[in-house]
C-alpha cells in the first residue's frame, strides 16, 4: 500500500487559512471539531471550482487520472477539478491536522452509471467515540456542511443554494436523494440497478456502502483510470462545464448556458450568446481563476466530440 502525504501538517494548516480563509484551525481542533469540518467542506465549494477544464483540454486519447502534484498544484491555484481532485485533497488536508478520516466509494448515477465513479471521504470520532460523518467537497451540487451519518433511516432535509437534499439508509446502502433543484432529468420509474431510482420524490443522485471505506489510495485508481479515459465511465467528456459557490450561491457555465442562482435560490437559465467567445467570455468572467487557454483547449475538444 503506497504511503502518500499531499500536504505536511504546516502545508495544511497554511492552505486552510490563506486559501481557504477557515479561521482559527489549530485552536478549533480540540473544542469545535464538527464546526471546523462544515468550514472545510463549504469553504473548499466557495473558493475552488468544479469543472472538467483539465480532462476537456486534452485530447481523448491523452486523457488520464491527475497526478497527485497536479491536483495539488490545481488546487493552490484555484482551479480546483472534479470529486477525484476535490475530495482527494479534503481527505489529505483533514488527514494532516490530525482527524481520523477515510475515503470511500461511491457511484454517481446522473446522466450515466459506472460503478465505483465516485470519491468521498468519512471522518471518525469528530464529537464522539464511534461516530461517523461524510465529508463532500465537490461534485457539482453543494453540501455546506458534513452529515451525521448516526441516523438510523434518513437524515435531516438540507438546503444548501438551490438544492434540497438527504441522505437515506436504503438496503444496506448509503444514498443521497434529491429534491427541488435537482437538474438531472430522465424517466420517473424505479430502477434500482440503473440511473433513475426515485423514493417518494425523490432522485437518487449517488450510492454507497457505508462499511467500505479505506486509507489506501490505490483502490482508486483503476475505477478512475476509467472515469478519466472512457466516456462510458463519466459525463463529463461529453459535457463542458464549470460550477462555483461564490458567497454560497451557485453560478454555473453548462455547454452553452449559465445557470445564475437567483435572491429565491433558484437556478435562472440563460443561452450565451457569441457563439465559442461568448462561452469563453462566460467562463472568464465567472471563474477567472481558470486560465484562458485551458478553457479554450477544453471547448475545442468538447466541440469535436459532439461532431464525432
Amino acid at each position: 500500500m503506497a504511503t502518500i502525504d499531499l500536504f505536511s501538517r504546516d502545508e495544511a494548516f497554511n492552505f486552510l487559512k490563506d486559501n481557504l480563509n477557515v479561521k482559527d484551525v489549530e485552536q478549533r481542533l480540540s473544542m469545535d471539531r464538527k464546526n471546523l469540518l462544515d468550514d472545510i467542506a463549504t469553504n473548499m465549494q466557495t473558493h475552488l471550482v468544479f469543472n472538467n477544464m483539465r480532462l476537456l483540454s486534452l485530447p481523448q486519447e491523452l486523457r488520464q487520472r491527475p497526478s497527485f502534484d497536479e491536483i495539488k498544484s490545481d488546487l493552490k491555484s484555484g482551479i480546483g477539478g472534479l470529486c477525484y481532485n476535490l475530495n482527494i485533497a479534503a481527505y489529505y488536508l483533514i488527514k494532516a491536522i490530525g482527524f481520523d478520516a477515510a475515503l470511500a466509494h461511491g457511484t454517481c448515477t446522473s446522466s450515466t452509471k459506472f460503478h465505483d465513479n465516485h470519491v468521498f471521504v468519512y471522518i471518525r470520532n469528530v464529537e464522539k467515540n464511534g461516530d461517523v460523518f461524510l465529508l463532500e467537497a465537490g461534485f457539482g451540487f453543494p453540501t455546506f456542511r458534513v452529515i451525521n451519518l448516526d441516523f438510523e433511516k434518513e437524515s435531516p432535509i438540507y438546503i444548501d443554494s438551490f438544492i434540497e437534499y438527504k441522505y437515506i439508509k436504503h438496503e444496506g446502502q448509503i444514498l443521497r436523494m434529491h429534491r427541488k433543484g435537482e437538474l438531472v432529468r430522465g424517466a420517473t420509474c424505479n430502477t434500482s440497478d440503473g440511473v433513475n431510482f426515485f423514493l417518494d420524490g425523490w432522485r437518487r443522485f449517488y450510492f454507497a456502502d457505508p462499511e467500505r471505506f479505506t486509507n489506501n489510495i490505490e483502490e482508486f485508481y483503476a475505477p478512475f483510470d476509467q472515469v478519466f479515459q472512457n466516456p462510458k465511465a463519466s459525463p463529463f467528456h461529453l459535457t463542458f462545464r464549470a460550477v462555483g459557490f461564490p458567497g454560497k450561491k451557485a453560478v454555473m457555465v453548462i455547454n452553452d448556458k449559465t445557470l445564475i442562482e437567483n435572491d429565491q435560490g433558484e437556478l435562472v437559465s440563460t443561452p450565451i450568446q457569441g457563439g465559442d467567445e461568448g462561452t469563453l467570455q462566460a467562463v472568464h468572467k465567472y471563474f477567472p481563476v481558470i486560465p484562458q487557454e485551458l478553457s479554450r483547449a477544453a471547448l475545442a475538444n468538447w466541440r469535436a466530440s459532439l461532431t464525432s
